[in-house]
């Protein structure tokens, strides 16, 4: 795997037409045009840098050199993933499915038993106590002639590895769903 920080600066958003979250979708994707979908992404909400924008991508092939912008890439050592314990951080899309239909989970409680009724799958087990939600809320953008919306929390906290490989493809696909939109991507720093 390979991890990389695409940098941007106020030239750089106003030359790529950044606007809002498919904005940003496009220009991760545009670093990937002949493939399918092999990368995850994390747009970190605030930068150091007043007008700048820095975005996380985790991705199975390297990605196009961008036409504006830095972009900084390190392979992610095999190793990595071997630790039992881990502080971590995920922007998530809680929802359910009812009749093919996704319904957003909303409530500060609902996305807590949400998250901790799905880990087991994602091969991992979170300590309850030890969770924070954050940026509760709604993401809404224009996709042609289709407004899109999208529930959204972060969370943060420290996780066990139960299952070696479930998590290891966790890490590797992203967990939950719209993943093409910046969700689901498992920041992970080890803890000894």
């Amino acid at each position: 795997m390979i991890a990389s920080i695409l940098s941007l600066d106020r030239r750089a958003i106003k030359a790529l037409d950044i606007q809002d979250e498919y904005s940003v979708h496009r220009v991760v994707y545009d670093l990937f045009p002949t493939q399918e979908r092999s990368f995850l992404y994390y747009r970190y909400p605030r930068s150091t840098s007043p007008g700048s924008m820095k975005i996380l991508i985790l991705s199975r092939k390297t990605p196009d050199h961008p036409r504006v912008g830095s972009l900084e890439l390190k392979t992610v050592d095999p190793s990595f993933l071997q630790w039992s314990w881990y502080a971590f951080k995920v922007r998530i899309n809680p929802i359910v499915r009812s009749g093919g239909k996704g319904i957003a989970i909303t409530s500060h409680d609902a996305v807590l038993k949400w998250f901790l009724d799905k880990q087991a799958q994602w091969g991992f087990s979170a300590n309850p106590e030890s969770l924070e939600l954050q940026d509760l809320g709604v993401v809404r953008f224009r996709r042609g002639n289709h407004t899109v919306t999208l529930n959204e929390c972060t969370v943060v906290g420290v996780l066990r590895v139960t299952d070696r490989f479930l998590f290891v493809k966790s890490f590797s696909d992203g967990i939950g769903r719209a993943k093409a939109f910046g969700f689901g991507l498992l920041q992970l720093q080890p803890i000894s």
